[in-house]
């Protein structure tokens, strides 16, 4: 039998029905037989990161638990974005669905298709404010603990809280 691993996702999307692509994401992750749905954060709002003139983004953080390795989630994901109709054309773009792995177990992976933990975990405050929230003070394999990663976290962009978590 598989070991179940812990694994965090960010969900952002800002085209279109922005909540319902990140509902679309937890219904389809949840379907797959090898993932189960943990906490999740609320949603929250915040101005696009890396690139300036794009409408202000959804984020929330998911937790669940799979028996899938790092690159079988990857491609789940990527599936799911896809059919949103997601289509990588400029980094940090306009996009209906973004998940990212944040991240998996206790382990560390660099590669050139996947890097867990995220590598811009630490700059992103649209990313710690709900992991905060979600997962508490947690460890961040080789990054530290979260609640010190977020103090030192910019703040040039502000985050705002909009749902609740158990309203979506």
């Amino acid at each position: 039998m598989t070991m179940s691993t812990q694994v965090w996702l960010s969900l952002g999307s800002n085209i279109g029905d922005k909540l319902g692509y990140l509902q679309f994401a937890v219904e389809k992750l949840a379907e797959h037989p090898a993932v189960e749905i943990g906490r999740r954060s609320s949603v929250y709002q915040s101005a696009p990161w890396g690139v300036s003139g794009q409408d202000d983004y959804y984020n929330a953080v998911i937790e669940l638990h799979t028996e899938l390795s790092p690159w079988e989630l990857l491609r789940l994901t990527q599936d799911i974005e896809r059919q949103t109709g997601r289509k990588r054309e400029m980094k940090w773009g306009s996009r209906e669905l973004d998940i990212d792995i944040l991240i998996y177990g206790e382990g560390c992976i660099e590669t050139g298709d996947l890097r867990i933990p995220h590598p811009l975990i630490k700059d992103r405050l649209f990313v710690l404010e709900p992991l905060l929230e979600a997962g508490g003070d947690m460890d961040i394999p080789f990054k530290g603990r979260l609640s010190l990663v977020y103090a030192a976290c910019d703040r040039s962009l502000p985050v705002h809280k909009i749902i609740e978590a158990g309203q979506w």
